[in-house]
């Protein structure tokens, strides 16, 4: 009798516990696109849950979209992977939750010169090593020679700047996303 009533109250003490812990998780607040990226660094490797506005989506292939918070400046790209899921371009202007990994890509001497090194060969298309912000307008500088030299010299400026040997952008590849219903 007294293993039985252990057994329960250890069943109950298990799914009590279970349900909190499961409460917590959804009511756990996401990131604004500015948290997101003041605590980037820390977050790489890591799923996060984040929303923010939809500033553009890349008409090539709908892969790419970016996120901006309260300013432009608080500006997150998010990636799709493989597969049939894309990002539809009249989402701009629509707020978004994204549950995805966060990614740094670090641009240091090496990959300035190797991006520079595809822009000088003048091959068809943009270069492998491009460093796509989603800027305005940047469809049209598309294969561009001298538009993706004068960034990657901005880009030596940065670096030299920073006091460092490279500098960091974060994305997150997005697992998935939902566009937040008007309230």
């Amino acid at each position: 009798m007294l293993k039985k009533l252990f057994m329960i109250s250890l069943i109950a003490v298990i799914a009590v516990s279970c349900n909190q812990t499961a409460q917590q998780a959804e009511t756990q607040k996401a990131l604004t696109v500015s948290e997101l990226l003041t605590q980037a660094p820390e977050l790489v490797g890591k799923e996060v849950t984040f929303e923010g506005t939809v500033d553009h989506v890349c008409k090539h292939g709908g892969k790419r979209m970016f996120l901006v918070g309260t300013t432009a400046e608080e500006r997150i790209k998010v990636t799709l992977g493989e597969g049939e899921l894309v990002f539809k371009p009249e989402m701009e202007g629509s707020d978004v939750v994204v549950k995805g990994i966060v990614e740094e890509l670090k641009i240091d001497k090496a990959y300035l010169d190797q991006w520079e090194s595809e822009v000088m060969a003048e091959t068809e298309g943009e270069a492998a090593s491009k460093v796509h912000m989603g800027e305005a307008g940047h469809e049209a500088n598309e294969g561009n020679k001298n538009d993706d030299l004068e960034k990657i010299a901005n880009f030596r400026t940065q670096i030299q700047d920073s006091g460092k040997d490279h500098i960091s952008f974060y994305s997150v590849n997005c697992l998935s996303y939902e566009e937040k219903k008007a309230e």
